[in-house]
C-alpha cells in the first residue's frame, strides 16, 4: 500500500498508530523526534507524514516548513497529528504546508479513514499528473 513515517514522541500512541497501519498493510516507519523525521524523510521519501507538533529537538511546525522548501517532497503527504487544538495551531499548520490535521485523542478507525482519504486524493493527483491531465 503506501509508505508512511509516523513523527510522534509518545510509545503507547506509535505502537498504536503502527500496529493499525500495518495491520491495513501500510509500510510504517518511526521517527520520535523533529529531526530523526527529516533525516527520515530523505531517506525514505514517504507518500505520508503523521506529523506530531511537540516534538523533541525541532517540532512539526519547523519540520513541515522544512520539508515544503525541498521540491523533492512536495508530493509528500504531511498531516499533522497533535492534540492542539486551538484554531491558531490548526492555520499556522496549513500556513506551514500541511495537508491535514488530525487531533488526538482519535479513534483507531476514523484515523485509518482519513490516511486512507489522504491517500486516495493523492493517487488521483498522481494518476491526473502521468496522464498529462492538469493536477
Amino acid at each position: 500500500m503506501a509508505r508512511i513515517l509516523v513523527v510522534e514522541d509518545s510509545p503507547t500512541i506509535v505502537s498504536s498508530v503502527e500496529w493499525l497501519l500495518r495491520r491495513n498493510g501500510h509500510e510504517v516507519y518511526i521517527a520520535r523526534d523533529g529531526l530523526t523525521a527529516l533525516a527520515s524523510v530523505r531517506a525514505l521519501v514517504p507518500n505520508l507524514v503523521l506529523l506530531d507538533i511537540m516534538l523533541p529537538h525541532t517540532n512539526g511546525f519547523e519540520v513541515c516548513t522544512l520539508m515544503r522548501r525541498n521540491p523533492a517532497y512536495n508530493s509528500v503527504l504531511v498531516v499533522m497529528m497533535t492534540a492542539l487544538t486551538d484554531e491558531a495551531d490548526v492555520q499556522k499548520a496549513f500556513k506551514v504546508g500541511a495537508n491535514g490535521y488530525i487531533t488526538k485523542p482519535f479513534k483507531d478507525e476514523s484515523l485509518l479513514e482519513s490516511v486512507n482519504q489522504y491517500l486516495a486524493k493523492q493517487n488521483k493527483a498522481t494518476v491526473k499528473t502521468k496522464s498529462g491531465a492538469p493536477s
